[in-house]
Formats: structure tokens, sequence, C-alpha cells
């Protein structure tokens, strides 16, 4: 196996090892981070960003969850900031993973949806990995592992990846800084303004979404004419 290859495997497999030995469940308890934030909020934050990264690299479904949590310890804006780069950078691994070990695996996995994704790269480019961030027809950590498939050049995934999936990490790190100013659950704390609006975006986002990815390959398409 060449170096490049074992270097990942290993990284990969240290990763997952250290994720479920030290009991992963906990990390995902809100309540430790809350904790740990009042003790130290760099490290903190330091914890956060490595725990979203390895579990996005492992592909684990915990992209929304995370975001949410984001917003609750760390409030909008740097919630926002932590999600959207440990996501990016964990996809990008997850991408390296499915294109360097498991080529095979995910190619039969997810044979169905490899020739719809090839065909869209062929026609838009990058774009096409922007418009399905933006509308989440394949999830997250499978389209990584999809995109693992194809000739796309990391850094252009990278990029892809950070831009189309700013509103939907913005939206999820604001509802969590909503759900996070909640002391206790009555009528009158749940239903602020706030948390109403934050409610009414996510609710209203994959329509928004469409909209927006129409506009933008509208436009794109009269600039190339």
């Amino acid at each position: 196996m060449p170096v490049k290859k074992l270097t990942l495997a290993l990284f990969i497999a240290a990763m997952i090892v250290l994720y479920f030995a030290g009991g992963g469940e906990k990390y995902l308890d809100i309540h430790m981070y809350q904790d740990l934030y009042r003790a130290s909020p760099v490290s903190t934050a330091g914890v956060f960003f490595l725990v979203f990264m390895a579990g996005t690299a492992c592909s684990l479904p915990v992209t929304g969850v995370l975001a949410i949590t984001g917003g609750i310890v760390f409030g909008t804006l740097t919630g926002f900031t932590l999600s959207l780069l440990s996501s990016t950078i964990g996809g990008t691994v997850a991408l390296f993973s499915s294109r360097y070990l498991f080529y095979d695996l995910v190619s039969r996995r997810f044979a169905p949806q490899l020739d719809m994704v090839n065909k869209g790269i062929a026609n838009e480019g990058a774009f096409f990995l922007f418009g399905l961030r933006m509308i989440p027809v394949i999830p997250f950590w499978g389209l990584n592992l999809l995109m693992g498939l194809t000739a796309m050049r990391a850094p252009v995934f990278m990029l892809a990846t950070l831009f189309g999936m700013v509103p939907v990490m913005l939206i999820l790190s604001y509802t969590g800084n909503e759900l996070g100013e909640i002391e206790r659950f009555s009528l009158a704390e749940v239903f602020t303004p706030g948390l109403l609006l934050a409610l009414l975006l996510l609710a209203s986002f994959p329509i928004l979404a469409r909209l927006l990815v129409r506009l933008l390959r509208s436009r794109r398409k009269a600039a190339g004419e």
C-alpha cells in the first residue's frame, strides 16, 4: 500500500478507535460542552472543532446536531464559524477516504447517485456540488463519500462545500443560539420572536435554497451565452 494511503488509513482508524474507546456518545452531550465553556472557552472551542471534524471525517450523521450544539454553546457567529470550518475539513478527509480506501465499497453503495453526480459535474462543474450543498438531496456525509468517486480536485471540493454550506450552517447556529437562551420551558420562554424566526427559516430554507440556486444557475447560463 502506498505511503499516502497507509497514512490516511491509520489516521481514520485512530479517529474511529479514539471516538468509541473514549465513549463517543458523551461528546454529543450539550451539558458537557456548557461546563467546559464556563471553565475554558478556548479549550471548549478546540474540543468541539476536533469532535465535529472527526465525526464528519468518519461519515457519522452528526452535522445538524453538532451545528445546533455549536450555536447553543458558543452563540451564532462563533458556532457558525467552528461548524463551517470543521465540517469542510472533515468532509475533505471523508472524500480522501472514499477515493483512496473505500472506492469499491462506496461505488456499490451509491451506484444510482454516481451517474447523476458525474453528469452534473460534467455540465456545471463545481457549481453542481454547490447546489447539492444548498439543496441536500443527498445527505452531507453521503455526498462527501460520493464526491470521492469523481475526478473533482480537493481544493475545488472544499471551496464549493464551504460556500454551499454557509446558509444552512448559519441558520442552524442561529437556531441553536436561540435555544440556548431558554432557561426554563414555558410558552413565554419557548415561543420568543427569535426562536420563531429560526424555526421559520428552517422550515422555509429548502424553498429559499431552490430559488437561490435556480437564480444563480440562470445567471451563469446568461453569462455563458
